[in-house]
């Protein structure tokens, strides 16, 4: 009868743990992890893919559409500047970033950039590479764009002066 009485009285339940809140808090803290982490590293992982690839890179095509954006805007109505910006523009966008990225680095890459893209004689390429690289307010820019920072690039050429910015404006109409 004891055991009768023992069957018939109700166990008490086990509490089952949860464990799936504590798995999505762990999920969810990881992404925001890696998110981070993509944010800090962004530079170094985009100029890795870039290398590895060769290819443009996913930000590389949003910057260089950009670019031509501004280029773009630049547009007068006269059919000669006009056509003159249309072809930096398809220039720009056929042209590799790591091309680009490269030249920003080396001034016998600049000039050879310069030469291929615009059709300059090779005096002329050279005699704009050494201007560029002698310029030290153009200096942090060139430099950025080597590095592959984009966001740093963005800040310095915001942070030239007027003067600066006339200055390349009319050293590169001089070598058209």
């Amino acid at each position: 009868m004891r055991e009768a009485r023992r069957r018939s009285q109700k166990k008490p339940r086990v509490r089952r743990k949860r464990r799936w809140p504590r798995v999505i808090a762990i999920l969810l803290g990881l992404i925001v992890v890696l998110g981070v982490l993509a944010v800090v590293f962004f530079t170094p992982l985009n100029n890795t893919y870039r290398n590895v690839t060769g290819n443009d890179t996913p930000a590389d095509s949003a910057v260089k559409a950009q670019l031509v954006k501004q280029i773009e805007k630049r547009k007068t109505g006269d059919p000669t500047t006009d056509a003159v910006l249309d072809q930096a523009a398809t220039t720009l966008d056929n042209t590799k970033m790591s091309t680009i990225v490269q030249a920003a680095g080396n001034q016998d890459k600049f000039s050879h950039l310069l030469q291929s893209t615009t059709g300059v004689p090779a005096a002329q390429a050279n005699t704009a590479a050494a201007a560029v690289f002698s310029t030290s307010e153009l200096t942090p820019l060139r430099e950025a764009v080597a590095e592959g920072n984009y966001v740093k690039a963005y800040q310095e050429y915001q942070a030239l002066s007027a003067t600066a910015k006339a200055q390349a404006s009319s050293l590169l109409s001089t070598y058209k």
